[in-house]
């Protein structure tokens, strides 16, 4: 006690200390993933000799990731893509009922070309493709609102914190 009388600006640096301590605590932030979802297998709503091919190609590389898998996949893609380059072809060239028909049947490969691409993609990633995460819908105001907060927080147990050892310093049990 008589150390703490001869140097009366010694609490005040043993209270900065401790505050300054009680501010570098380690925190741990839990950060919540949200889990990913599977994609769906596509169905083709028009069925093709190529889109069969295509769907079974995809399947095998999803089951054995090979060079071979992956290169079946490349060329169904590729047969694929003839047939819809004919389709676009005969569309663009006749009217009528057939040219509707042709124009649905078109956009039915079109689609599932893409998502058979997709599972592709998220295969040779080796990950399924996630969900979108929900957009976090707080102002800019309420995100430095909420920072401020958790900054107060922090200040005031650091507070609370050295208080403590200082009560603990002056008053030994």
């Amino acid at each position: 006690m008589d150390v703490i009388m001869k140097h009366p600006l010694l609490p005040v640096l043993a209270l900065a200390a401790l505050v300054s301590l009680g501010a570098c605590e380690r925190k741990v932030a839990v950060v919540e993933t949200v889990p990913a979802t599977p994609i769906p297998e596509p169905v083709a709503q028009t069925k093709t000799l190529e889109t069969t091919r295509l769907g079974a190609a995809v399947d095998d590389y999803q089951r054995e990731p090979t060079a071979a898998h992956k290169a079946e996949v490349n060329k169904t893609l590729a047969r694929l893509d003839e047939e819809i380059a004919e389709l676009q072809e005969y569309v663009a060239k006749h009217d009528g009922d057939a040219r509707a028909k042709a124009a649905a049947k078109l956009e039915n490969m079109q689609s599932y070309r893409a998502a058979e691409a997709l599972r592709f993609t998220a295969a040779q990633a080796g990950t399924p493709i996630e969900a979108a995460r929900p957009a976090d819908d707080r102002t800019g105001a309420d995100k430095a609102r909420d920072a401020a907060q958790k900054v107060g927080e922090s200040v005031q147990e650091g507070a609370r914190k050295a208080g403590d050892a200082i009560k603990d310093a002056v008053h030994p049990n």
